[in-house]
């Protein structure tokens, strides 16, 4: 008797538990789609307010057909896409032209949780060149060995720039800081130190 309540509870357990596990999947989905429906949204904005300044061009409609993240030693501390659109005519439902953007997002801490993230075109691609380059980064497009011996020996060659050019920075601040410590004036307070004693004013008899 005492063991088939056990076992009643152990079921329980194990149904409650994974209720818990698929409740907590499908909130985490709905959120992480939700998310990616508001930047790309912020994105779409971006494009469309990029070419209305630049070409004068408003009534348009911008859809995604491809959105890669950047890789290498240049963007371990940004987040870069190579953004290729469509760009539709909202009446007539026809393609105007296939276009590819630099995007990039900056990330801002607005307390110990939150985090905000501002996204800006830098400016407009070569589509044939980015279009190479998101195949090669997807991997639709095998390289050869010898090919991918030199991408490798450009990354290590971005990375010793990079770290040169990080400490010749450090080293300029560094620097700025020190000169500056320098030209500050001492200030030398005056020789006659004499201690300030509070005196009560005496009232008039």
């Amino acid at each position: 008797m005492g063991g088939s309540a056990g076992l009643i509870v152990l079921l329980i357990m194990i149904i409650v538990v994974i209720a818990f596990v698929v409740i907590t999947t499908i909130t985490g989905r709905k959120a992480a789609k939700k998310e990616k429906a508001q930047r790309y949204k912020a994105v779409r904005d971006e494009i469309k307010t990029f070419i209305a300044k630049t070409e004068n061009k408003k009534n348009i409609r911008v859809e995604f057909t491809k959105v890669f993240a950047r890789k290498g030693p240049e963007y371990k501390y940004r987040d870069v896409f190579d953004v290729i659109i469509e760009l539709i005519e909202p009446k007539t439902q026809k393609l105007i032209e296939k276009r590819a953007y630099e995007v990039e997002g900056i990330t801002q801490k607005v307390d110990k949780k939150t985090y905000t993230t501002s996204w800006i075109v830098n400016n407009k691609l070569d589509l044939q060149a980015t279009e190479q380059r998101v195949a090669i980064g997807q991997k639709e497009i095998k390289l050869s060995k010898d090919e991918i011996k030199a991408m490798k020996t450009a990354d290590r060659l971005k990375e010793r720039e990079l770290a040169k050019y990080e400490k010749d920075e450090i080293k300029k601040i560094r620097e700025t800081q020190k000169h500056h410590k320098k030209d500050q004036p001492i200030i030398k307070t005056t020789e006659n130190k004499q201690k300030f004693v509070p005196v009560r004013a005496r009232r008039d008899k």
